[in-house]
Order: structure tokens, then sequence, then C-alpha cells
């Protein structure tokens, strides 16, 4: 079957709208092109996911197109738009304010609420709904298929994926069906390189770190830590006993071992062990909940609030949480440049993890990788963050920084994908 075809989104007289916006509420008229609606997600016409595009700020005809996804499984990407790298923030009266480290500085920046039912998508039918990340990411392959067949000028240009979180999982295996599309014969998508923030890759050898990370930045004590490592020895037992996949128990399993911390530490942010308690992204619903704002970013009259995260498509999810996704890295490797980067006060997702997952993959500059030393990397003459690279893989510590590296350090966060993108530096320079 062609991802060409798009029947049912073509001919449904209730299929949800897409159009160019023109001016927001509380901003008032956009500075640059800009695109907004519903991707359908099959041919069904039950489900789409909803995107918001804008124009690079500086030469769009050749400026690349960086798609951004936000993780969960179920989490709406507009935490990235108006928390993270996106062109606008939210003050605190619901009105937009310029951001001045939005990443469509110099590329065209595209966010996707995804799976369908997440954020602001739309899943006319729970049945249709992903119960898989295979079929999250086709899903996402045939919305992005779609975006380019709706406005053909952006497809030759060089097309890079960056997210964060559980994006570790959506985005090798959304690359890895854009190169094997693009072999198979369907529309070329030109991906030139992906960028991983934080990522959930490697679970089990992930979770393996937590005990030493939490007990070197002071949030449990010595007999608290082999608290810690007889739960995580609990859920490294429960993933093995899963086989090939994981269950929805299972990652429950697994979960206890940053309860305990959270508990036991009075509270700490797992993202962010600097902060006791939970982020508040409440704002984003606070706007995007009102009529007019609706009516401006085309969104369907289906979907109800706004919610940080979908319940019903975590749920749906959960099952794959703890399922390793590192062999798909490799080839990816190989392939195209790498970006690998982590907040170094991430406990949930932490630079250790990274290491450890990384280390236990096998490509042709394995050894070259894993010898290069950590390097300082400075910007405006502060320390930023350490850089160790190999061929197409870059691996970045952001210092000051937690699971929301471009909420942390914008600025840094923009000159990093500046100088990874090719023509604004091509790669990470020390």
């Amino acid at each position: 079957m062609s991802i060409l075809k798009d029947k049912a989104a073509s001919n449904a007289s209730d299929s949800p709208q897409t159009g160019k916006v023109l001016s927001l509420p509380g901003y008032g008229q956009v500075k640059e092109v800009q695109f907004a609606g519903n991707l359908p997600v099959d041919e069904s016409g039950k489900g789409y996911i909803y995107f918001w595009f804008f124009e690079s700020q500086s030469n769009p005809e050749s400026d690349p197109v960086v798609l951004w996804l936000n993780g969960g499984p179920g989490s709406s990407s507009f935490l990235g738009l108006f928390f993270e790298n996106g062109p606008y923030k939210i003050n605190e009266d619901c009105t937009l304010a310029d951001n001045l480290y939005s990443w469509n500085k110099n590329a065209s920046y595209l966010m996707i609420d995804q799976p369908a039912g997440c954020g602001l998508s739309v899943l006319k039918d729970i049945n249709e709904a992903a119960r898989t990340e295979q079929q999250a990411t086709d899903q996402l392959y045939y919305g992005l298929q779609q975006f380019f067949n709706r406005w053909p000028r952006y497809r030759n240009l060089d097309f890079f994926i960056f997210g964060e979180s559980f994006a570790g999982v959506y985005i090798p295996m959304l690359a890895t069906a854009i190169l094997e599309g693009n072999k198979a014969g369907q529309p070329v998508v030109n991906l030139k390189g992906i960028g991983v923030g934080d990522g959930w890759v490697n679970p089990k050898v992930q979770e393996s770190t937590y005990a030493d990370y939490a007990y070197s930045h002071g949030l449990v004590g010595p007999a608290q830590k082999q608290k810690v490592d007889q739960l995580y020895a609990e859920c490294a037992k429960a993933i093995d006993d899963s086989g090939t996949e994981t269950s929805r128990e299972c990652d429950q399993i697994c979960n206890r071992i940053e309860e305990y911390i959270t508990k036991v530490s009075g509270g700490a942010n797992m993202y962010d062990v600097r902060l006791i308690g939970d982020y508040d992204f409440s704002i984003i619903g606070r706007y995007l909940d009102q009529p007019e704002v609706r009516q401006a970013l085309f969104v369907d009259p289906s979907v109800t609030q706004w919610k940080e995260t979908s319940k019903r498509i975590a749920f749906l999810l959960e099952k794959g949480e703890q399922n390793s996704v590192a062999d798909l890295y490799p080839p990816l490797f190989e392939a195209i440049p790498v970006l690998i980067y982590n907040g170094i006060y991430d406990m949930d997702c932490n630079f250790m993890g990274t290491d450890f997952w990384i280390q236990n993959l096998q490509w042709s500059f394995r050894d070259e990788f894993l010898n290069a030393p950590r390097e300082p990397w400075f910007v405006n003459g502060a320390l930023a963050g350490h850089i160790r690279s190999a061929k197409n893989l870059t691996q970045v510590l952001f210092a000051g920084a937690g699971h929301l590296v471009p909420m942390d350090q914008p600025e840094n966060a923009l000159t990093l994908l500046n100088l990874f993108l090719p023509g604004k530096g091509a790669r990470v320079r020390k």
C-alpha cells in the first residue's frame, strides 16, 4: 500500500482542518510562515496527529527542518514548544512572548503530538489507538509523509529528528522507518541526523545506575542505597522473566525504584534532583483551551481539555516501557550523524546510564568513541558542558541542566543545535 494514498482524509467531510496560522490570541500577527492542524495516521480517517510548523526565521528556502518530539509515552510535544525550544513562551497572563532561543532561528521547526490521542491530536475510535511503539511509529511516519505531500517545498530540505525522554524510543524507530522507506521506494525524506536528549533507550541498563546516582547526589544514605539495589534486582528479574516483550506489571515493578528514592529524599524531582516536587505545565492548558486559540490553531472540536500526558495512551503503551531499543542505534551510527545529550542533574535518564548503554553497542568506531576523553565545551567563555565524539556519534553532557535541557540551558541548547546542523557548524566543536 502506497504511503501516498490518503483517500479517507481527502474524501471525509468531517476530517479535521489544517491551515495557515495568521494571528495568535495574546500575541497578534505571527512573524514567520506557520501551518497547524491535523495529519492522518492511516487511510481510515479515524486518527490524526496534531502538528504546528514554523518556518525558519533565517533562510526557510534552504534551512533544514527539525522535528521535535516529547516522550511519555503519551506526552504532548507542546511541553517542548512552550517550555523548551519553540518560538513562544507563555506569560502568566496567558499572553505569548518571543523565545529568544527558539530552535527556528536557523531551521524550520515542526512539533507533532503523537501517537493519535495525545495532546491536541484526534482519536475518533479507541480501537484505532496505537498499542505498541511500532504502531505509534507507523502513525508518525505516515503522518510525516502527509505533511510533506501537503507542502512539498519542504521535502527536499535536510531533515533532522530531535526529542527527549521516551523519544529515545520514538526517534530511532522513526529514523529506521525513514531510511528503510527511502530504500523501498517511498517518497524520500531527506534525513540527515538525529538528536536524542536524556533518552529512554535501554531501561534495564539505565535503571542499574539509579542507586549510585542517588547516593552520589545525597538523595539516599548507605542503608537506603541497599534498598534501592534490592528494588533494582526485582526490576531486572521482571525484565528478564518477560522475555522479548515486557509487560505493564514489569514496568510497575521497576517504577518502585524511583518512587522509593522520591519518598526517602523528601520529594526530589527525578528529572532534576536539584528540585523538590513536580514540574508545573498547567499554563499550557490554560492557553490552549481558550476557544479563540483553538480556532486560530485549527484544533478539532472533538478534542477535549489539553493534558500534559494522555493517561489512556500511556496505559496502552506502558507494557513496552521496559523494552530496549538499543539495537536500533548502531545502524544509525553508521548511516547518519547522531547526537546524544544529557543534563547532568537528570536522574531518570541519567548520563551514567547513557554511557552504559552506548558502551554495550557494537559499531565500526566503538573503540575510538569509548577511548575519546570528555573535553570541556564553552559557550561565550562559560563552561556549557563536556563532549566526546567519534565519526558520526557525538555525546554531550550539559552543565546546569536536568531532563529538560533546552528549558534549563536555552542558549547552550540552541548553540548545540546550530553546531550540529549542516551549514551551521556541521559538527560540534570542543
